[in-house]
């Protein structure tokens, strides 16, 4: 019998084959990226120990917060996508294209946030004050603003960089995946959480705060820690 012929694995540019996971080299963030990513992971905290929030709305808002990012990183892979293949366009069609694609963005974090946090919400709706409530909201409002400014760059990045949409999914699916990975974390702490206040919320809340930003500033070694 003859051998079986045996799958073909990818290929790096030296000819050698690349392993399914491999580190993540460590990023160059400017100053701006830093504070943007700083910034969005304070929001929720702030609403918890200044502005009256429950521990499980600052969960719900760390879950919006993560499917933000997943839905941004989408979001800002499809406008490098167009903008290389529509090399010129109007200034209207320019706007017109961003405001679409924010659009987007906001429903896919709306979706990936009831589906990663569905349960956290049903238990935050027999709270007091419920899920309509302007901490929540606000909360939600300043996250976005406050990824706002390092999605801008990455786009600018990743246009001027020319890479191939190949080579972006490679960066960003290790990304995705520890936020993939985070969401679960959030999900089961939401199980020991529901009886929690005043000095262990906040105490909690400063723990996963660190834990986010320390993730976001340095996804390789998330990455490594998560293999």
């Amino acid at each position: 019998m003859g051998k079986k012929r045996q799958k073909k694995q990818p290929t790096s540019g030296d000819g050698k084959a690349t392993p399914y996971w491999s580190p993540v080299a460590r990023p160059n963030f400017t100053r701006v990226q830093k504070a943007s990513i700083v910034a969005r992971h304070l929001v929720p905290l702030a609403c918890l120990a200044f502005f009256g929030g429950s521990v499980l709305q600052f969960l719900l808002l760390c879950v919006f917060n993560l499917a933000f990012t997943i839905a941004g990183i989408g979001t800002v892979g499809v406008a490098v996508s167009t903008r290389q293949e529509v090399k010129s366009t109007g200034w209207m069609d320019q706007v017109g294209a961003i405001v679409t694609l924010a659009g987007i963005c906001i429903v896919g974090a709306l979706v990936l946030s009831a589906l990663f946090g569905w349960i956290i919400a049903v238990v935050a709706s027999y709270e007091t004050e419920g899920l309509w409530n302007a901490t929540l909201w606000f909360g939600v409002l300043g996250t976005v603003l406050a990824a706002l400014p390092g999605m801008v760059i990455q786009y600018n990045e990743d246009l001027h960089a020319k890479l191939s949409e190949d080579a972006r999914k490679r960066r960003d699916q290790p990304v995705v995946g520890v936020h993939l990975f985070s969401a679960g974390f959030i999900f089961l702490l939401s199980g020991f959480t529901l009886g929690w206040e005043g000095v262990g919320a906040t105490l909690l809340a400063l723990l996963v705060t660190a834990l986010f930003i320390f993730r976001d500033l340095r996804p390789d070694l998330a990455r490594a820690l998560a293999h």
